[in-house]
């Protein structure tokens, strides 16, 4: 039995509500494609005012139709879009394709009319695709159906693609059979008032159909299900995805670095990568890559071979494939040695290997065969530069035919040829997939290792440690106020320590005497910091003095800071100084805690200390996380290599940081009031005895 996303994208029969006579117009030219296409099902145009369209005969209304449909696309005008709705509840139509315009995409009216969309669709219980989308296509023999009123003709690969843009939707699907792209399942999702590219994927997960998932996004529908969904989806096949919109703010005003430095955009790419989805900037190169994932075999390591005509573009790839970690390995030498018996003399017989200009389709076929039998070779590249005397296309073929002797990767680049593309789809439907630029050919290739990497590694575990939980929840049932407000400085230093965060020694000084008292039992130097809920920012009111070596330097300090902050107007915010010992050396780092509106808790680890919002050198992961992720998370940053130890220096001790990060997780997963964390700086140091935080502050909502 057919759900009712099957008779979305498997319609046995289609109602175009709205059908137009007039050749031109939407409707009209989406019949025209399904007739086109070779649409297996039945077709019901509705009009009322004609009699034909397209040889169909034309139904009044949906109830004039007495055999059951599986899919109604509407194509009304927004003003009778809801009547249409409720048409298709009465002709028990439960799946729907609205193609209208003018919902909330064009302000406050239209918002209100797709909120009462919405409500009759949730009353009728029917699934819709759309408002304000362009249709769908699904290319699999038995439906080959193509309900879009682009022209375009699209070829038959293995390709999902949703796009929340009709218009860009549009310009792939003109670009298909130029560049070599073939869809099994395309569709526009448009406002996603009901079906979202989340509600899609998981219908792709095990979808056959579907080898390789591509997205263009402006907005996630919701990122923690669309993480939960791509986890599952990409150890079996790969998505890559379009982030557009990276600028947009939708983040809320936040007073941590953590909450500062989770922007739009990097929440998107935490969830992304997170979910071993592959995040490209462009639709060329979402495509390059789809096609290689599509048409290609894994490649089994980052072991490259470059087979070439011409000797620039060789050295573009190998460029390029250095910088997506593929190394180009010696051939064998009888590699070589069978090279040598057919290739002209002053060929080159390294990697890459360089047939010269003169090369024939006899001689790429035997290269090609002999180089992927190279044990040292993983994956192949060919590049063809536009012979002058010879035909492209002929030694298309031949490259092609050579491929099929081996299950290694193998991409073929025919440079200022693309009228040649489309040629060999037509004479060679199997061959490799083709690229005009070698180095997008390499780039896929690495790509395609990674996700490789991805795929086998380990899913790692939640790691929970033996902490004092009840501590943390008599702080937090002792708390007076509600809302959203930073504890004090005691109370978080007390949940740290709960917890088994090295958070400093210190003490809160309410008064001069006090503050003496403490610093000569610390012990000289110390360091103050001013107190006060509002004092979030400590050093940008210059609240923070170091090294403070006698008392005559404590009084004198505590003086500049009051003077600091009566300056600003921020002097009846000061409760009282925090002393403490001053700590020499070691690497500054921050890890955080933040809150998205619609992704959840993020965690950061990055570069610490004042300049953290300057460098920016932090990453992001969505909680709660693994042992794995939190490996990764630490060497994902650019200054991991300092961390390792630089000249000389000694490595901080990673596994303690990887620790951190699972408490600070395991802390929020308990009290997810948390709403931000700062520990920063968080000092690091080659003894984890030694490492310790020396400032934090804690944002709850109660």
């Amino acid at each position: 039995m057919l759900t009712q996303i099957d008779r979305i994208l498997y319609p046995k029969s289609i109602a175009v509500v709205g059908a137009s006579s007039k050749p031109g117009t939407l409707s009209w030219e989406l019949i025209n494609n399904l007739v086109k296409f070779g649409y297996q099902g039945r077709i019901y145009p509705i009009n009322p005012k004609a009699d034909v369209i397209h040889c169909f005969k034309v139904y009044k209304s949906l109830k004039e139709i007495k055999e059951p449909v599986d899919l109604a696309i509407i194509m009304v005008g927004k003003n009778f879009a809801l009547q249409a709705i409720d048409d298709c509840h009465t002709k028990k139509i439960d799946a729907v394709v609205l193609i209208t315009a003018g919902f909330k995409e064009t302000g406050e009216e239209g918002a209100s009319l797709e909120k009462q969309l919405l409500e009759k669709i949730k009353k009728y219980k029917i699934r819709l695709v759309g408002p304000n989308c362009m249709g769908l296509i699904n290319m699999m023999p038995g439906v080959s159906m193509n309900a879009t009123f682009v022209k375009s003709d699209p070829i038959r690969g293995g390709i999902g693609f949703i796009s929340q843009s009709g218009a860009l939707g549009a310009a792939v699907l003109a670009l298909l059979a130029k560049r070599d792209i073939g869809f099994s399942q395309f569709i526009s999702i448009g406002n996603k008032a009901d079906i979202t590219e989340n509600t899609v994927m998981e219908y792709w997960k095990n979808n056959d159909d579907v080898k390789v998932i591509t997205l263009y996004l402006e907005s996630f529908a919701n990122p923690k299900k669309f993480l939960e969904i791509a986890r599952e989806i990409t150890p079996k096949k790969p998505i890559i995805a379009i982030k557009a919109a990276k600028t947009a703010s939708g983040q809320k005003a936040a007073s941590s670095h953590t909450g500062a430095l989770a922007s739009a955009d990097s929440v998107a790419s935490t969830i992304l990568e997170q979910a071993g989805v592959i995040r490209v900037d462009s639709v060329e190169d979402m495509f390059d890559l789809a096609k290689a994932f599509d048409k290609a075999n894994l490649p089994k390591g980052n072991r490259l071979g470059i087979l070439t005509n011409a000797g620039g573009p060789a050295i573009l790839t190998a460029d390029e494939a250095d910088k997506y970690g593929l190394v180009l390995p010696a051939l064998e030498p009888k590699t070589i040695n069978a090279l040598k018996k057919f290739a002209p003399e002053e060929a080159s017989f390294n990697n890459p290997v360089d047939l010269l200009p003169p090369a024939t389709p006899e001689m790429y076929k035997e290269a090609t065969e002999i180089m992927l039998k190279d044990k040292n070779i993983d994956s192949l590249i060919i590049i063809l530069g536009p012979p002058l005397m010879l035909d492209t296309l002929e030694i298309a073929k031949a490259i092609s035919a050579g491929t099929k002797t081996s299950d290694k990767t193998s991409l073929l680049v025919l440079m200022s040829q693309d009228e040649n593309i489309p040629q060999l789809t037509k004479v060679d439907p199997a061959h490799p997939p083709v690229y005009s630029s070698s180095e997008s050919a390499a780039r896929c290739i690495g790509l395609m290792y990674k996700y490789k990497l991805h795929r086998e590694k380990s899913a790692g575990k939640i790691v929970d440690f033996e902490v004092n939980k009840n501590k943390v929840k008599k702080i937090l049932k002792n708390q007076t106020k509600k809302g959203e407000f930073y504890l004090n400085f005691d109370e978080v230093c007390e949940i740290l320590e709960a917890y088994g965060l090295p958070i400093i020694k210190s003490r809160l000084a309410r008064n001069a005497q006090e503050s003496v008292d403490m610093a000569e039992e610390i012990g000289f130097p110390v360091v103050i910091k001013a107190a006060g809920k509002k004092l979030v920012h400590k050093s940008d009111v210059g609240g923070v003095v170091l090294n403070i070596e006698d008392i005559d330097d404590l009084i004198q300090a505590e003086s500049r800071v009051i003077g600091n902050l009566k300056e600003k107007g921020l002097d009846g915010e000061l409760e009282g100084f925090i002393i403490q010992p001053f700590v020499k050396g070691g690497i500054e780092t921050i890890f955080g805690i933040t809150k998205d509106p619609g992704a959840g808790h993020l965690i950061m680890f990055g570069l610490g200390g004042v300049l953290v919002e300057v460098f920016k050198d932090v990453k992001f992961k969505s909680l709660h996380i693994t042992d794995i992720e939190a490996a990764e998370l630490v060497k994902s940053i650019k200054s991991y290599k300092i961390l390792e130890g630089v000249r000389g220096a000694k490595s901080v001790d990673i596994k303690f940081i990887e620790e951190n990060i699972l408490r600070l997780s395991q802390l929020v997963k308990d009290f997810p009031e948390f709403d931000e964390i700062d520990l920063n700086p968080f000092i690091l140091k080659p003894e984890r005895k030694s490492c310790i935080i020396l400032d934090a502050r804690i944002k709850v909502i109660l």
